[in-house]
């Protein structure tokens, strides 16, 4: 690969921010577990991986064309790097192709996500649909990015295993098959009542909770039951989504 050029920094730079993701078709994403990941299971996607560290050309020579890795300084690595503290690996991808919902979604167990905001969140409730097999996970158009650098170290590469795609719920709220369950503080304790064998799961904002567009619209709540007299006021939406999956699947 041709060295690294003022040009090239730039451009990389500006996949930080989404509009410039949208613009180019590419993201980014650091880390040698992560890259290895991508290069073992998403080949086609990788255009080019960016290395500080020597001793990482003959690790990933092994698995990918030598042509696409190209050696920089550390003060390069900084310059591209999101993080304070790179990990010496920053791999270029170009955007996997959209992924559409299936006309039925008889069967499917899906998460919808309204309006999370927070990339730790997202990364972490991506990384549970795919450790508890979800079909998919479906988020609202004002959800932060899936390719946000935050996002994708949270998931921990499940951000390119779980299927995901962006849709308004009045698209879902309108399919004749879709079975829709809000998980909301004041809906029914999920101790006392069986999980669906399928359908979509509305998990809300971080703060707010489900819009009322949903609430008003979606008749089966639920919700995680607590003892309040220890203190905590509400749960963290990740670690929702973690007990709600965990019961919907057993």
């Amino acid at each position: 690969m041709e060295p690294l050029c003022k040009e090239r920094i730039k451009l990389i730079k500006s996949l930080q921010h989404k509009k410039f993701r949208l613009k180019y078709d590419k993201f980014i994403v650091e880390g040698l577990k992560i890259t290895k990941e991508l290069i073992r299971d998403h080949l086609p996607i990788v255009e080019a991986i960016y290395i500080s560290n020597p001793d990482y050309q003959s690790i990933l020579s092994e698995s990918i064309d030598p042509k696409l890795i190209c050696l920089v300084t550390p003060q390069q690595m900084h310059q591209l790097s999101q993080m304070a503290t790179p990990p010496g690996v920053l791999t270029v991808c170009r955007m996997p192709g959209e992924v559409h919902l299936p006309e039925s979604l008889k069967g499917m167990r899906i998460f919808y996500l309204d309006s999370i905001r927070d990339p730790g969140n997202l990364g972490t409730i991506l990384r549970i649909a795919d450790w508890f097999g979800l079909d998919f996970v479906i988020l609202s158009p004002d959800c932060v990015d899936v390719y946000n650098h935050k996002v994708l170290q949270a998931s921990m590469g499940s951000a390119m295993r779980i299927r995901t795609a962006e849709l308004d719920i009045a698209a879902l709220l309108a399919a004749e098959d879709a079975k829709i369950f809000v998980c909301d503080a004041g809906g029914k304790n999920i101790n006392e009542i069986m999980a669906p064998s399928e359908g979509i799961i509305v998990l809300g904002n971080e703060s707010l909770g489900v819009s009322d567009e949903i609430m008003h619209q979606v008749k089966d709540v639920f919700a995680i039951p607590s003892d309040r007299s220890l203190g905590a006021e509400s749960l963290n939406v990740a670690s929702a989504a973690a007990i709600v999956a965990a019961w919907w699947v057993k």
